[in-house]
């Protein structure tokens, strides 16, 4: 589709901004035009609420930068882009509610080819919102020390964190989180990793707004 392979440059505009900022080798700029990625979170997409999983300061910190990125979303488009040995995909998102985002009208995906590739969210959402998650059922739980919210956070460098939570088991699942400017912008599963999947958040207007048109109608 005609949309699709315009995606395609556009991905390679938003990986090579992510990577300006995360200092990731995995793309090349393009002189395609494309909506403007905001590095920051302005005050009216911060997230305004007492943190209930927040023990300390450090837990206080990452838990700020996901829980901004998150509310971020709300406004702005989410950009996700990963790679891998021999594929890379695109995935961008309205700006709606985190749960609406499962719906299929509200995401495209391609990959490097500009080939549509259906359903990698439609069925969960992506692990940018796991933290803020679980905020949601902190609020919503009547112990505040429920085995379900337990959580850890490491601070592994600069700008690296580990977060730990269930996620459905037993044991803590960890994800490992960069954090730019007070937004998360790659995270991964794999400790170490080079590849990890680089977040940008975009205006949802211009040829970002257009696909979507293109796309579905609206």
């Amino acid at each position: 589709m005609a949309h699709l392979r315009k995606l395609t440059l556009l991905a390679l505009t938003f990986t090579a901004m992510s990577l300006a900022s995360c200092a990731s080798p995995t793309a090349a700029p393009s002189t395609s035009p494309s909506p403007s990625v905001t590095p920051t979170a302005t005050p009216t997409d911060t997230y305004q609420s007492e943190i209930l999983l927040a023990n300390n300061a450090l837990e206080e910190e990452f838990l700020r930068a996901a829980l901004d990125s998150c509310e971020l979303t709300k406004t702005q488009s989410l950009v996700l882009y990963s790679s891998e040995a021999d594929t890379s995909n695109v995935t961008y998102f309205r700006p709606v509610e985190r749960a609406n985002l499962l719906f299929p009208e509200n995401q495209i995906s391609e990959n490097s080819t500009g080939d549509d590739t259906p359903d990698i969210y439609n069925n969960y959402l992506p692990p940018l919102f796991d933290p803020c998650l679980l905020e949601e059922q902190a609020a919503l739980a009547d112990d505040p020390n429920a085995e379900l919210l337990e959580h850890t956070v490491e601070k592994l460098g600069p700008y690296r964190y580990a977060w730990s939570q269930h996620q459905g088991g037993a044991n803590l699942e960890t994800m490992y989180y960069d954090v730019t400017d007070g937004l998360i912008t790659r995270y991964s599963k794999v400790e170490g990793s080079a590849i990890m999947t680089e977040v940008s958040y975009a205006e949802f207007s211009g040829d970002l707004q257009n696909y979507f048109v293109e796309a579905y109608g609206y």
